[in-house]
């Protein structure tokens, strides 16, 4: 009597296509975490450039106040300022993220505004007779 059994026969072709495809995968979704993760320190940076630029600009003029909207990478909550000569701007996510320093900036007490949908809108301010300049969260 001839038994016949089931056989389960995979080419050799087959298991290397099949472990290339996976490795690609692999490759891919690295790459675009890292994609993404780029693009946040891009964004971050930006941020600090163009706060520093706008306080610049307000700080060099006699009395000015500007209303200003930067972007955020979507995972900050809120943009703090405290008065520290390291770091007086930073974020924070779900846990305060070591920040950077911005020159001329009066922040007598610790604060932070709230971020929404990946924007935060400030009111960069000095008034006549001031060395420095103030930033308080936008209202409406």
């Amino acid at each position: 009597m001839d038994k016949k059994r089931g056989q389960l026969e995979i080419s050799f072709g087959t298991i290397f296509s099949i472990i290339l495809i996976i490795a690609f995968l692999g490759a891919a979704f690295y790459a675009i975490q890292k994609f993404l993760s780029f693009q946040s320190e891009l964004q971050t940076q930006k941020f600090y450039d163009s706060l520093r630029t706008d306080v610049n600009s307000v700080w060099t003029s006699n009395e000015a106040s500007k209303q200003t909207e930067y972007v955020l990478p979507s995972s900050v909550k809120q943009v703090c300022f405290r008065n520290d000569n390291n770091d007086n701007v930073y974020f924070m996510e779900n846990t305060p993220v070591p920040g950077q320093y911005v020159d001329h900036l009066n922040i007598l007490t610790p604060y932070c505004v709230n971020a929404s949908n990946g924007k935060v809108d400030f009111i960069i301010k000095k008034n006549y007779g001031e060395p420095l300049v103030s930033v308080t969260a936008a209202t409406g």
